[in-house]
């Protein structure tokens, strides 16, 4: 009777004592979805500045300014560390008649593209406020609250689709299939791809409003990008009689939209674009962050 006994309290108790090891882990949950809405600005070789040749900032164009957005999700992987993947669409959009340089004015090309990327990022946390009581507004806590950032830098790889077309009395055409500098043609140049490659890089700040959400921006731009077809616009001249031939009058007259020429001045083989820089461009974004179930439990095993 007494071993019955002993043997129903064991095997009440071990089980009690297993499943009573659970405990709440107050580590933040490293998961975080993240979204932004913002400005584009399109670096190649329509538009532009009053300068032939500039990149980068030097050849930012407030009139070429459209409109961008972002979805992603971060993980954070350390403490200064996180890796982000992200799936941004823009449009991009250049005019020729929005440049003062007197070559581009007078190209008078125009271009527009929608941008699908989709990319992965990895970003350095080189400030956060570490204090998660004032951070967090979390009750009880004591001390004077200061201004709770978390600025970062970011860097990673990606991919992009792009569709340019050109405007023409009054209607929007896709410039690709229309091979306005000879791309396909017999004694033309190989057709480009309509998917390239970039190199997104950028800083950002977010701003925490509380342990699950926070407000930022973001300042990206792409580093390096393997085409320079954005806005179909690379290398030379095309013989118009032939493209005319090929594609058509709107081919034709997309390709040389040149203004102030002299008649019967021939423009073959010379200069339409800057085959040796890519093109490239940026983005501006207002950015909301969410980090949902900020803590989670984890089961501990006991070490009996």
């Amino acid at each position: 009777m007494k071993k019955l006994l002993l043997f129903s309290l064991l095997s009440v108790c071990i089980p009690l004592g297993g499943y009573s090891q659970y405990e709440l882990n107050h580590t933040l949950n490293r998961s975080e979805y993240t979204g932004g809405l913002g400005l584009s600005q399109f670096l190649g070789d329509l538009g532009g500045s009053s300068q032939i040749g500039t990149h980068f900032l030097r050849d930012f164009n407030l009139g070429a300014i459209r409109y961008a957005g972002f979805f992603g999700y971060r993980r954070r992987i350390g403490h200064a560390w996180s890796i982000k993947a992200a799936l941004t669409i823009g449009e991009l959009y250049g005019n020729d008649a929005l440049s003062s340089n007197n070559f581009r004015h007078n190209r008078n090309q125009n271009f527009r593209s929608i941008i699908l990327e989709p990319s992965l990022q990895a970003e350095y946390h080189f400030y956060q406020y570490d204090q998660p009581g004032h951070r967090y507004k979390i009750r009880h806590a004591h001390g004077l609250r200061t201004l709770a950032l978390d600025a970062y830098l970011f860097a990673g790889i990606g991919g992009f689709y792009f569709n340019p077309q050109g405007k023409y009395d009054g209607t929007w055409y896709n410039l690709r299939p229309l091979s306005t500098e000879g791309e396909g043609l017999p004694g033309g140049p190989a057709q480009y791809s309509q998917f390239a490659i970039c190199f997104p890089a950028g800083l950002g700040v977010k701003y925490l409003i509380d342990i699950q959400w926070s407000v930022g921006m973001e300042l990206s731009d792409r580093l390096w990008t393997s085409t320079d077809y954005i806005d179909d616009t690379h290398g030379n001249y095309f013989s118009p009689q032939e493209i005319q031939a090929y594609r058509g009058p709107v081919a034709a007259a997309l390709s040389h939209p040149v203004l102030g020429t002299i008649p019967g001045q021939d423009l073959v083989n010379t200069e339409r674009g800057d085959p040796t820089h890519n093109d490239s461009y940026m983005f501006l974004f207002f950015t909301v962050n969410y980090r949902p179930n900020p803590y989670h439990r984890r089961r501990s095993r006991s070490k009996f």
